[in-house]
């Protein structure tokens, strides 16, 4: 529909998103995003705030958000992140304890941080802490 190219196309429209060639409202998680678009000052708000560090537009972060993403889509298995990410096992379970071992991100219900992870996949920097410079 309509509604629905809209609302992709807000998702799309987001300045500092990540380049895709289409984004199609099908998308995985692209519905929820583009309500969160709307007010993306609110939207960096929450996910700086459920994410904790993890948050942070740095390439741990970013490894540790893509593991933890792949992680809760394969079922929380260590064995099917790992071979989704042609990663060994030990590495996974290694960036795994290491996200969740923050106290924020530890504390929080999962659905919470998937889809806090879901809003960085898709909006990128413009919902990322800036990395501190020195």
């Amino acid at each position: 529909s309509h509604e629905q190219a809209t609302a992709a196309y807000s998702v799309a429209a987001v300045p500092d998103t990540p380049q895709r060639p289409v984004v199609s409202f099908g998308d995985r998680g692209v519905a929820v995003v583009s309500l969160l678009s709307e007010n993306i000052d609110s939207t960096k708000s929450w996910v700086w705030e459920v994410l904790g560090p993890l948050a942070d537009d740095t390439p741990s972060a970013a490894s540790l958000r893509t593991t933890l993403s792949v992680y809760f889509a394969h079922g929380e298995s260590h064995l099917h992140t790992a071979n989704h990410m042609n990663l060994h096992r030990n590495t996974v379970k290694y960036r795994i304890n290491k996200a969740l071992g923050d106290p924020v991100a530890a504390g929080r219900d999962k659905l919470d941080l998937a889809l806090a992870l879901q809003v960085c996949e898709l909006l990128g920097r413009s919902v990322l802490r800036p990395a501190r410079t020195s």
